[in-house]
């Protein structure tokens, strides 16, 4: 049960004191701070029992998509366009090949070993395939010591790969509830969602920079702002769309107005005003991302089936996920400036919003095995953000970026 006012002001207050002291330790020696917010989740749910996780598994699919959505829109504003651009086809190949490949395999792998149905297979595998969660990426491209182009790779990809998982996710939950399977239905819905996505985001982000542009010295701005980044995803997503990729591309056009501007031969002078929304919308972002893996760690297991279980397991499938994202990273940084990081790239896996939130979500579906899939799911997460730990330090203590910047595209 929830403790009274006091009891949950002090453990709010020292959730936050923690991300702060952990973002600072980041920025010192490399090294994320979610691994320690888990902990501090485990501490302060199993161990304590001071929270519930029954009172929590409904109110945190709410949350992941909130933080989600924010980090998104947040990622998005300090995407360079001309280096999306210039990157654009190796990104799509790195995300192409890391999520099909690794999704395939982890559905093989759960169906062969552990003998799970076909369609419960693939619904766990696009929960946890190819996903890097921006919740991690984002805040990690911006602080590490990272040339551009691989700044806005690891960003990019960290997005469009979630917004990959979470289509392949509601069509095989869709092909599980109807009983049957279509590729066809299946290809026209992916289509169908990415295409509304893009076409949503493009016209109300441009929309909104023109107003934006007009009353850019009144008050409350961000806050009108944040009410139309919200109704993008809630159009998006209504008509079909992904919200996800309507926030991403809301971001992307925001900040990069001046080159928007260029194209369509309009002056928008907006730069203070977005330093100030992007200030804004990174503190924000950092409160939701704190608290998320702080309730991560609130779900976690501890009896020592459930851990034997869920580090073998999930174990396997990180070796899984290392080994696809291993080919996938070769092949789209092949003979281009990115190779010159591609360890970089390789080792930043981390997994968080996207996997935990649909694993969440197939709970409320009642897809069978999904109270599993949310172990396995906090397992792989806790892991593959230790080997994330290892890159970023490795990448914080690293020359590679520099040399990167003499090399040829």
């Amino acid at each position: 049960m929830f403790g009274n006012p006091v009891e949950i002001f002090s453990i709010v207050a020292a959730i936050i004191l923690i991300g702060f002291a952990g973002d600072q330790f980041f920025r010192r020696t490399g090294v994320p701070s979610f691994l320690f917010l888990i902990l501090a989740g485990i501490i302060i749910g199993p161990i304590l029992g001071i929270f519930s996780p029954t009172m929590l598994l409904p109110a945190l699919g709410t949350i992941s998509i909130l933080t989600l959505t924010m980090v998104l829109f947040s990622g998005g504003i300090y995407i360079n366009i001309r280096a999306l651009l210039r990157n654009g086809g190796r990104i799509f190949t790195q995300v192409i090949l890391y999520v099909i490949l690794s999704m395939i395999i982890i559905a093989f792998f759960a169906h062969s070993v552990l003998g799970w149905d076909w369609t419960q297979a693939l619904i766990f595998g696009s929960i946890v395939g190819g996903e890097t969660t921006a919740a991690v990426m984002v805040p990690l491209a911006r602080r590490l010591p990272l040339v551009e182009d691989v700044r806005v790779f690891l960003t990019v990809e960290s997005a469009l790969n979630s917004i990959l998982t979470v289509i392949f996710f509601i069509t095989f939950v869709g092909l599980y509830q109807s009983g049957g399977v279509s590729l066809s239905n299946a290809v026209s819905s992916i289509a169908s969602n990415l295409s509304i996505g893009i076409v949503i985001g493009l016209a109300l982000s441009l929309i909104w920079i023109y107003l934006l542009n007009a009353i850019k010295k009144y008050k409350y701005t961000y806050v009108l702002t944040l009410g139309l980044l919200f109704l993008t995803y809630s159009v998006s997503s209504s008509l079909g769309g992904s919200g996800l990729l309507a926030v991403l591309i809301f971001g992307i056009v925001l900040g990069n107005h001046g080159f928007i501007g260029e194209i369509i031969h309009k002056v928008f002078k907006m730069s203070t005003l977005e330093k100030r929304l992007a200030e804004f919308q990174e503190e924000i972002s950092f409160l939701l991302e704190t608290f998320f893996f702080v309730f991560l760690g609130l779900i976690f297991s501890i009896a020592l089936s459930s851990l034997l279980f869920g580090l073998i397991i999930g174990s396997a499938i990180v070796i899984i996920l290392l080994a696809s994202r291993a080919f996938a990273t070769t092949i789209s940084t092949f003979r281009s400036r990115l190779a010159y990081n591609k360890k970089t790239i390789f080792l930043l896996c981390a997994q968080g919003l996207t996997p935990a939130t649909l694993a969440i979500l197939a709970l409320s579906y009642n897809i069978p095995l999904a109270n599993t899939f949310v172990e396995l799911v906090t397992y792989i997460i806790i892991i593959t953000n230790i080997v994330t730990t290892v890159g970023s330090y490795l990448a914080f203590n690293s020359n590679k970026p520099k040399m990167a910047n003499g090399a040829s595209a």
